[in-house]
């Protein structure tokens, strides 16, 4: 479908030539700029028995006959919802992509500004950089891992997608097909949410651990924060999002309990819920930081803790049913506390299970391993962290060692990763010239870059316009009062 021959006041639609101008118009025109997007105008129009052509139809997956009949070649009333759910999780798989490079951009500034900015010390000779705190590491190097690890995710389900595009181009009716679209469209509906508010919570953090430099509008990260904060919206809202990926898990149990189908799916992502009840039995095995240091056991933990929720969920479904609720009132009741942190801790786990394999692919040399190793392990024990009161209220945890040694293994592994996290921010940061931030540039020179970009803003050598109301014609006392 292309735009209309003429350009009309609301952009492209696929409407005919003309139809904007028509007297069945009954209003188009902008309601005004996004907030912080100015290229971007919302627009609408409003129209009143127009006819559109028949050959304007989208009708990859069904037609209307020029008699007026609705046909469609999909038979299977599941695969043809799954045809229609590979356009709406294309725009969700690039949003994550995008959330991810703002978080990107937004730690190449902070962990080179805190390498290179040198604050207090144990002495008085000399200061030591901000990154060698253990709390400056706490604050910034747990959203590099994330950015890794969710850079990996999007990517991957970027080719997912394309996979099943392939399979919609070449008319591909299998029953794997299908299945494929609605995993996919899991995926990308708690992938989205999961990626941008994990950006919308870095680039903050970013932001407030550069001090005042980083409110600087120069430096940048508040014009990422800007950015970054639609993604949230964009394709739907985030919460509203997370449903389709909970009513996606409570189907494959419902499959299970009441026809006995196994819980498998294409890219692989749900078939550790085959062993379902049997994962539910599992305990938390670590008793040091030590033995947290490789994803492998907040994997674990992980699988358990998808498990628990989609039990909690399930159970709470059920009960509110029973109690009178209809279908959608039993839905919208058990959001809040069980299927919205089911949805993200199972994208969560997604993440954390396909950046644990990237890692320990044979093809990763030894000492790139080791390093990646630690970010997979930290990305995933600070994900896991902040579930740790559902972890205790199930009984995966018991007793105060079993969240310490988490959180002391994540402030262990901050500590191995500082000395490495300027390299690693350097193969994910783009050229200075795009980064455009005096101090996140690659060279280090933190005063030098920062003194000379502020040389060259307007007019900042001159006195500001209000000095002379301020000096020679100074306010009489008491004028400035309220006149109120």
């Amino acid at each position: 479908m292309g735009p209309p021959n003429r350009d009309g006041p609301c952009g492209l639609w696929s409407l005919g030539q003309g139809t904007l101008c028509s007297p069945q118009s009954e209003a188009a025109t902008r309601l005004g700029v996004f907030e912080k997007m100015d290229p971007i105008w919302l627009r609408f129009a409003m129209f009143h028995k127009v006819r559109i052509p028949r050959q304007d139809l989208l009708n990859r997956s069904g037609d209307i006959t020029p008699e007026g009949t609705y046909v469609t070649h999909v038979k299977d009333a599941r695969q043809h919802f799954s045809e229609s759910l590979g356009s709406l999780s294309s725009g969700r798989v690039a949003i994550a992509g995008m959330s991810v490079v703002n978080l990107k951009l937004a730690v190449s500034i902070a962990l080179r500004f805190s390498a290179t900015r040198r604050q207090f010390g144990p002495t008085d000779e000399e200061e030591v950089p901000v990154l060698e705190y253990p709390m400056q590491q706490w604050r910034l190097l747990p959203y590099l891992a994330a950015a890794y690890a969710l850079d990996h995710f999007s990517k991957s389900l970027f080719l997912d997608l394309v996979e099943l595009q392939q399979g919609l181009l070449g008319k591909d009716r299998s029953a794997r097909q299908a299945e494929l679209g609605r995993e996919i469209h899991a995926l990308a509906s708690a992938g989205k949410p999961l990626a941008s508010w994990t950006a919308q919570r870095g680039i903050q953090e970013c932001r407030e651990a550069c001090g005042g430099h980083g409110y600087l509008a120069m430096n940048r990260l508040g014009d990422l924060r800007d950015d970054n904060d639609p993604n949230c919206t964009y394709e739907g809202d985030n919460s509203v999002l997370l449903q389709q990926t909970s009513n996606y898990l409570l189907g494959l149990l419902v499959r299970r309990d009441q026809g006995g189908a196994r819980i498998e799916s294409p890219l692989k992502t749900v078939d550790f819920l085959e062993a379902y009840p049997n994962l539910l039995g599992h305990r938390f095995e670590g008793s040091s930081p030590e033995d947290c240091l490789d994803s492998s056991v907040p994997l674990a933990a992980y699988e358990w803790l998808v498990c628990y929720l989609l039990r909690e969920s399930y159970q709470k479904l059920n009960q509110e049913k029973q109690s009178g609720s209809n279908d959608f009132e039993a839905r919208n009741n058990c959001q809040v506390y069980c299927c919205r942190p089911l949805a993200l801790a199972f994208l969560e786990l997604t993440v954390v299970r396909r950046f644990h394999e990237h890692v320990h692919q044979p093809d990763v040399p030894s000492p790139l391993r080791a390093v990646l190793g630690r970010l997979s392990a930290l990305y995933a024990l600070w994900s896991l962290n902040q579930h740790t009161a559902l972890l205790y209220r199930g009984g995966y945890f018991s007793g105060e060692q079993a969240g310490k040694t988490v959180e002391n293994a994540i402030l262990a592994l901050c500590a191995q990763l500082k000395d490495d996290a300027v390299a690693l921010v350097d193969v994910i940061a783009p050229p200075d010239s795009i980064l455009n931030s005096p101090i996140g540039r690659a060279d280090g020179e933190l005063y030098k870059n920062l003194w000379s970009a502020v040389l060259q803003e307007s007019k900042v050598l001159e006195r500001a316009s209000w000095w002379s109301e301020f000096s020679a014609n100074k306010p009489v006392i008491g004028s400035l009062k309220s006149k109120l």
